[in-house]
């Protein structure tokens, strides 16, 4: 569980990199260039991201389900879908796939949707998406400030 927000920032990163579609990788912060201050920021932004994802986990959950599909056996799809080593191990059913198909413009609505409220919570906490994803860069590739950001995090809860 110690790294459990370095997975969401992950997660919030690829989205956010996505999203902002960078046509190159900002260059990597030093890590001496990384002020606790930034990793407070960052730690404020998975704050709020991960009360991003769970209404956009439910909104996907509702759609889901209003269309008759369990929601466990859409994520087993989905998951069979993004991971190359799992391809056709999940059988879908034609009905499974026209539900999918059905869904597919209001699950990339509420994606989108996400995506700009992550910018604009990136935005509020007075960084810039740029900015964000090299210090989640660092947070990552960087043991020291992992465990910067741990502290910083684990001292923000208590």
């Amino acid at each position: 569980m110690r790294y459990s927000f370095i997975i969401i920032l992950g997660a919030i990163f690829s989205t956010v990199t996505a999203f902002a579609q960078v046509s190159q990788q900002p260059e990597p912060l030093n890590p001496d260039e990384i002020t606790d201050d930034d990793l407070q920021m960052v730690s404020n932004i998975s704050d709020s991201a991960q009360g991003i994802q769970q209404e956009a986990d439910e909104k996907v959950k509702g759609l889901v389900e209003s269309e008759g599909m369990e929601f466990p056996r859409f994520q087993e799809i989905v998951m069979s879908q993004q991971n190359p080593q799992m391809a056709g191990e999940v059988e879908i059913s034609e009905d499974e796939q026209a539900s999918l198909e059905k869904l597919q413009p209001e699950l990339t609505q509420v994606t989108q949707e996400a995506q700009q409220k992550y910018v604009e919570t990136i935005e509020a906490e007075g960084l810039t998406v740029q900015k964000f994803q090299q210090i989640a860069q660092a947070i990552q590739t960087h043991p020291e400030i992992a465990e910067r950001f741990e502290e910083i995090r684990n001292g923000s809860q208590g």
